[in-house]
């Protein structure tokens, strides 16, 4: 298995199971990088096929685990290549940081789906030069996630709890790739959180 991938400065991304408060750090960071040139992303896109896939892992539109990979890997690429994507706002001297990316799929898809199958599928994509983990035992992560009313298709304990371990397995493998890494408990409060963050991607200001 090839490891070796390019690793993009000035790519950020924010990883972690569902609830571990992803989307609250990457508005945090936002709101305190105002006077930068950052760029905000997120996936699944907004676009037409993460519409599609946020369809199927609500429920709504039953897909096989591998063509469910393969949308994931091909709404990556437009996130990456397409017109306004990462390339684009890095090229232009922006940093891009996105709420999920290429670790997400290594550890959701890979739950139905053989790793190396998902890794290989992905395996053109560039890590990210900076990633943040945030760790939460799934319990809470889970606590968090009763609050939003019905739950997706994966949020499951059992399911979390082998996404967690998808996670490590897949960190471990890109641990020597050149690629940053800060973990950091997501038990603490959003401010704390956001003041880690931003303490570990200041280098790149």
């Amino acid at each position: 298995m090839n490891t070796t991938r390019d690793v993009w400065k000035g790519l950020i991304a924010i990883e972690g199971i569902d609830g571990s408060g992803k989307t609250t750090l990457l508005n945090s960071l936002g709101k305190t990088l105002t006077d930068k040139n950052i760029r905000l992303g997120s996936e699944p896109t907004n676009g037409s096929i993460g519409d599609v896939i946020r369809n199927a892992v609500s429920g709504r539109g039953a897909l096989i685990p591998k063509t469910l990979a393969m949308l994931f890997a091909a709404d990556r690429h437009e996130h990456i290549y397409g017109v306004g994507g990462i390339q684009e706002a890095l090229n232009s001297g922006n940093i891009y940081i996105t709420d999920r990316y290429l670790f997400s799929s290594l550890a959701y898809q890979t739950l139905f789906v053989d790793w190396d199958w998902v890794d290989q599928l992905n395996s053109k994509y560039p890590l990210p030069g900076h990633m943040i983990y945030l760790k939460l035992p799934v319990e809470d992560a889970l606590d968090r996630i009763s609050t939003r009313g019905r739950r997706a298709i994966l949020e499951t304990s059992e399911l979390q709890r082998r996404a967690v371990e998808s996670y490590r397995q897949s960190i471990d493998k890109y641990r020597d790739s050149g690629m940053k890494y800060l973990e950091i408990d997501s038990r603490k409060s959003p401010k704390e959180v956001c003041r880690e963050g931003f303490d570990f991607i200041s280098e790149l200001f």
